[in-house]
């Protein structure tokens, strides 16, 4: 008879060690909420609850209002300033949330908080609505979602797109860590950092040479080049990999190694696209990585999602089109029979295109006093209490009407154009914001600033590694005391018992 073998036993030594780890992580945690707040910062009526997470941005802690109770997020994103690439995400980001904020789809940023040293603040407080997850996590978690579920998440999700793109924004960086969801079922989209506007009259917008979106969800005219004609079609793109990703309860439709295996992937699913097809992509490598991949006919997607509806999978190939200009529009796929059920619930708030006056810091080379001067006037957006105290200069003639309403802005409310005072000398009004630019103004910007505040953000002046969460990408267990681990997984119950209160659907 063999011996038996003795189950392994943990050492007194391991599980002290396990504990001290624990330990040092609570205390890690307390330390970073006493300290969220230990920054120069005028009067605010938020209390801070715990850590949400934190990462190479900065700090995210839930919050409550005193006043009225209400639990927010708080991300404080630190060092700001230290370098003109991030400060410039950043700034775009804050103004594309003011702008979209209307929509009931759209993450909704409450307050940025006055800086108490306007001339020397160097972290920005960003209030935003508190949302309890994240899709990939809910797709990680032992959450059953029903058929009505999927349709619910997808008709918002498509909402907030056609929002978007009727104000001529394209999001460029839609993924499942982007879609924030309530117990509710109800669903935000959050993290501008990527986004652009589009106005007509700009240059080629092929210059824009930014990172876009994670390559899981990278339309197939993005991959293996920077250089191409953006349109909104790349963000339907990412729309339809995260519907595929919803429907496999979390495994991702293209997760492709290289760009090359990406190609190779996509093909296995929209076949093998036609020569016209292939030379519209940009990059010469793109389009010989396509024509030596072995011919594939198109995949019914019935074939990958057997149980799915068939009216979900005809509106999903709609969307994964290898052509952008066949692609479906957002609203297109709204009006599918689909989304028949959902059609009584409108498409939200109308959209108005975004101004070309809020983005006019992206065609200057700001000094950084420039650059901290336009954190302002946003924060003034929020605060108009304070505007005086904020810019605290009189008008032209040494009037009484002051501050953003003298030279920083005009009777009528809205900001005036950028001061030339905040512009790097040689600079003018009529700069192209491309690569060429971006790169000078980093420069530009971190000289001036000087070597020890460029590196204080990273080691090395640089934030690489920028969190792309609006509440957080960490463990969400603080914000949600009902959130517990299961082994390598979570479990929520973040649905509250699965209901969908206002379609009175019990699953």
């Amino acid at each position: 008879m063999a011996d038996l073998v003795p189950a392994p036993r943990v050492s007194r030594s391991t599980e002290e060690d396990r504990r001290a780890r624990e330990e040092r992580k609570r205390e890690a945690s307390r330390e970073a909420v006493r300290e969220f707040f230990r920054v120069p910062l005028s009067a605010h009526a938020y209390t801070v609850e715990g850590l949400i997470g934190t990462g190479a941005y900065g700090v995210v802690c839930s919050a409550v209002i005193a006043s009225t109770g209400e639990r927010v997020a708080i991300k404080r994103i630190k060092s700001v300033l230290n370098s003109y690439p991030f400060a410039t995400r950043i700034l775009r980001e804050l103004k594309f949330m003011r702008l979209l904020r209307r929509h009931e789809n759209i993450i909704t940023v409450r307050d940025v908080m006055v800086p108490g040293e306007r001339d020397r603040f160097n972290d920005a407080f960003v209030v935003s609505e508190l949302m309890p997850i994240d899709l990939a996590k809910l797709l990680r978690t032992t959450t059953t979602l029903s058929p009505e579920h999927v349709k619910y998440l997808m008709f918002q999700l498509l909402r907030a797109v056609h929002f978007m793109h009727a104000a001529n924004v394209l999001h460029r960086d839609i993924k499942p860590n982007n879609v924030l969801v309530n117990k509710k079922c109800e669903l935000r989209v959050c993290d501008f950092g990527l986004a652009r506007a589009a106005f007509d009259d700009d240059p080629d917008p092929g210059f824009w040479t930014d990172y876009i979106a994670t390559r899981w969800y990278r339309a197939p005219e993005l991959i293996l080049t920077l250089l191409t004609n953006y349109s909104t079609a790349i963000d339907i793109w990412s729309v339809g990999c995260i519907f595929a990703e919803i429907l496999s309860r979390g495994e991702p439709l293209f997760p492709g190694q290289s760009p090359q295996h990406q190609f190779s992937l996509i093909v296995n699913v929209t076949g093998t696209p036609s020569e016209e097809e292939i030379s519209q992509l940009r990059n010469t490598s793109a389009q010989r990585t396509m024509r030596s991949l072995p011919r594939s006919p198109r995949r019914p997607l019935s074939t990958l999602f057997p149980d799915a509806d068939p009216l979900a999978l005809d509106v999903m190939s709609k969307m994964l089109e290898f052509s952008p200009e066949k692609r479906i529009s957002a609203l297109e796929a709204l009006q599918h029979p689909y989304f028949a059920k959902f059609a009584c619930m409108g498409l939200g708030a109308t959209a108005e295109p975004v101004s070309r006056r809020d983005f006019l810091f992206e065609r200057h080379r700001l000094t950084p006093e420039g650059m901290r001067r336009e954190f302002l006037r946003e924060i003034a957006h929020y605060h108009p209490e304070v505007r005086r105290e904020l810019f605290d200069e009189a008008p032209p003639g040494g009037g009484a009407d002051g501050g953003l309403h003298g030279r920083e802005g005009g009777p009528a409310g809205g900001l005036a154009p950028i001061a030339d005072r905040d512009l790097v000398e040689g600079s003018g009004a009529s700069m192209v914001h491309h690569s060429r630019g971006t790169a000078q103004m980093a420069g530009s910007f971190e000289s001036a600033l000087g070597n020890d505040a460029a590196a204080a953000g990273n080691g090395n002046g640089t934030h690489a590694s920028i969190g792309a969460h609006t509440v957080g990408e960490d463990d969400m267990e603080t914000m949600n005391p009902g959130y517990h681990r299961r082994g390598a997984e979570y479990r929520s119950n973040t649905m509250d018992e699965q209901v969908l209160d206002r379609l009175n659907t019990r699953v």
